[in-house]
């Protein structure tokens, strides 16, 4: 790479506004982004951010590109770095379509999204390029267009930055990029072992997407009812035990921390609560949809996870259909009993 670092940030929300405009304070480094909804915002007056890790500041990106028409631009830029941090759901072939047309050789894919394996359809397609991912360890969120908040984070880095395990290319150049990255900013931080601090979020995720996104409430909102700690725990004790059977090392009390790590952390509102909220699709497969697929795999019994799974699929088709839901009246009972009568009749 040159002493510029061009970087492009694929997917403008509230996690790609906050990487692009840690990346920005460098000198060196020109982000641009490509926005969806909140295009015409972000293009007219940039980003206003308040965070917790960073205090508050402006991102004006260097450019400003709306999504399904960054191939248009192709012959302007070539990127270092191409950081996706795009909702991973529903098709992606438009997505990579997109991001056929910008893509050179020397190009670094960095994955900054939920859930597992969430590398491989850009490995597939750009099969000889370096890919990294990304965990991010914060809790924010854009409250309207071009306005993000992030008020929690998970005790850690905010963004732990590795080298896949099933990453093909030459090992040496991706973490000499790895390693170039995490050093653009304090709260990055490069990592060896990739699938444990996954397995560590995913668990998370697992735990409290689904119930607050059912609930409609925030972490604290949420642990002030009763039952919803006990259902918590199990969740993330049947996915603790889906990494345990998979063959990732984890401390056992894992299951216990993920409570632990959200009560004692600002309200978190996270990101399936915030689609669940704003109408939109929930990403749902990479979190829920693996490890109901893992846990087959591996031979371990998920009951909790498989009911909220299932929910939180006939929640997302009625959100797609712009559709009011409720529980299935054959299953009121049970999930009252664990998050509360009143929260759950109707979403």
């Amino acid at each position: 790479m040159s002493s510029k670092c061009n970087v492009l940030i694929y997917g403008g929300g509230a996690v790609g506004s906050i990487f692009g405009w840690r990346l920005a304070q460098q000198s060196t480094n020109r982000v641009s982004v490509v926005c969806r909804s909140n295009f015409e915002r972000v293009r007219s007056t940039g980003y206003a951010l308040k965070t917790a890790a960073w205090g508050s500041g402006c991102f004006i990106p260097d450019q400003v590109f709306k999504a399904g028409h960054v191939r248009r631009s192709s012959h302007l830029q070539s990127y270092d770095y191409v950081v996706c941090s795009n909702k991973f759901a529903g098709d992606l072939t438009p997505t990579l379509r997109d991001l056929s047309g910008i893509i050179r050789p020397t190009t670094t894919l960095v994955t900054a999204q939920n859930g597992m394996d969430v590398e491989v359809p850009l490995r597939r397609a750009f099969p000889t390029n370096t890919i990294l991912t990304t965990i991010c360890n914060i809790g924010c969120s854009q409250i309207l267009p071009g306005l993000v908040e992030q008020t929690a984070d998970l005790k850690r880095k905010a963004f732990l930055i590795g080298v896949p395990y099933h990453d093909n290319s030459d090992r040496n150049a991706a973490l000499r990029r790895r390693n170039a990255l995490a050093a653009m900013d304090s709260e990055f931080d490069s990592i060896d072992c990739v699938a444990e601090a996954r397995w560590r979020k995913l668990i998370f995720n697992c735990a409290w997407n689904s119930t607050t996104a059912l609930t409609g409430l925030n972490t604290h909102e949420l642990l002030r009812r009763s039952g919803a700690s006990q259902m918590v725990l199990q969740l993330a004790q049947e996915a603790y035990n889906v990494a345990i059977a998979s063959g990732i090392q984890l401390d056992p009390q894992m299951p216990h921390e993920t409570i632990k790590a959200a009560a004692t952390s600002a309200p978190i509102t996270p990101s399936t609560l915030q689609d669940a909220r704003n109408k939109r699709p929930m990403e749902l497969t990479p979190i829920f949809g693996y490890l109901v697929m893992q846990a087959a795999k591996v031979g371990v019994q998920v009951p909790c996870i498989t009911l909220m799974y299932d929910l939180l699929r006939q929640m997302n088709d009625a959100l797609v259909a712009r559709q009011s839901w409720q529980v299935p009246d054959m299953l009121l009972p049970a999930v009252e009993q664990l998050l509360g009568r009143e929260q759950i009749r109707e979403r």
